[in-house]
């Protein structure tokens, strides 16, 4: 028995044409915001330290070539790894899309190491956190290289966007801090702690918004779809 469905009334069709604007839209209006935020981080705190001073890298100061390489190398992947996600720019100049790739891994592997290891210099709770971010940073960006290599380029992408979610996270540690303040003072028994739950959510949060977008959501659509399709009614036997 062949199953037919109704015509689409002219209520979803205009749905349809409304959501074909409107996402492409949200998704633009989404990564000027995104890109806005990184050019104000690396103004506001990343190009201060061209002051080569000890007033202003105060505790870094006995490791302020660490601080610096990791500085440019992270400014760097920043500012490149937009490219990575415009299929404009992967269909039409995918040799710039390569050469963009490569250079954001290259600024990442090397920019991340540097922030593992400057992690000791930061508060005593701050220390694990900062090195389990750097950590995952490295991996995700490794395993995106090794599915390029291997031609799953959709895992590709998938690894790359949890690298680049990853890095992007230190734009809200500093806009945290812009907005509130650290440590901020409040009472009771986040007061002290502040900075080390800052740094927790600041890359855990965006993390699981991530993995729910491109593996979980995708499943549980899967799932759902297979169990309301139609279903075959079993034919009598002897029929």
């Amino acid at each position: 028995m062949t199953v037919t469905r109704p015509p689409a009334g002219p209520t979803s069709t205009r749905l349809g044409a409304l959501g074909r604007w409107l996402v492409p839209l949200a998704l633009a209006g989404g990564w000027f915001i995104a890109i806005l935020l990184a050019l104000l981080f690396i103004e506001r705190d990343a190009l201060r330290y061209v002051d080569w001073s000890e007033a202003m890298y105060q505790r870094f100061w006995p490791s302020r070539w660490l601080l610096a390489v990791h500085i440019t190398g992270a400014g760097i992947a920043l500012l490149t790894g937009p490219t990575q996600f415009s299929r404009t720019l992967r269909d039409r100049l995918p040799r710039l899309h390569r050469t963009a790739g490569w250079v954001y891994v290259v600024a990442v592997l090397v920019s991340t190491p540097f922030a593992v290891r400057l992690a000791t210099d930061s508060c005593a709770l701050c220390v694990v956190p900062f090195q389990v971010w750097g950590s995952l940073t490295i991996l995700f960006t490794m395993a995106a290289v090794a599915m390029a290599i291997a031609g799953n380029y959709k895992a590709h992408r998938d690894f790359m966007i949890r690298s680049y979610i990853l890095l992007y996270a230190f734009v809200f540690v500093r806009l945290d801090n812009n907005l509130l303040g650290t440590p901020l003072e409040v009472p009771g028994p986040l007061g002290a702690d502040r900075g080390s739950l800052v740094v927790w959510y600041a890359w855990v949060v965006p993390l699981l918004v991530v993995e729910a977008s491109i593996s979980w959501v995708p499943t549980i659509r899967r799932v759902l779809k297979r169990r309301s399709g139609p279903r075959r009614t079993p034919t009598p036997v002897g029929r």
